[in-house]
């Protein structure tokens, strides 16, 4: 059950499934010593994935969004900003 904003730096309660935003992560099982590695195409046939579930707060979620790599972990990823589209003369001084 999440209680608080994936940020560890903010830490807001989650209260409410209309604020913030919500991500699902399918988390892929790790084998256990001495277990068989199987391709990924049995192992999606075998059985689901465990599903993660984490919460960024609004504030956090105008800036962050939540990123899985299989090293890591989850981990915050500043967003992306669409570039302007505002006309190439505004943007480079040409008048």
């Amino acid at each position: 059950m999440l209680s608080h904003c994936a940020n560890l730096q903010c830490r807001k309660p989650f209260l409410r499934l209309r604020e913030g935003k919500l991500f699902l992560v399918e988390i892929e099982p790790t084998n256990k010593p001495g277990q068989p590695s199987f391709p990924p195409s049995l192992r999606a046939r075998q059985q689901q994935r465990p599903v993660e579930h984490y919460w960024l707060c609004d504030d956090c979620a105008v800036r962050w969004t939540l990123v899985y790599d299989r090293e890591r972990g989850i981990a915050l990823a500043p967003l992306r900003r669409p570039v302007s589209s505002a006309p190439a003369e505004a943007q480079t001084g040409i008048a």
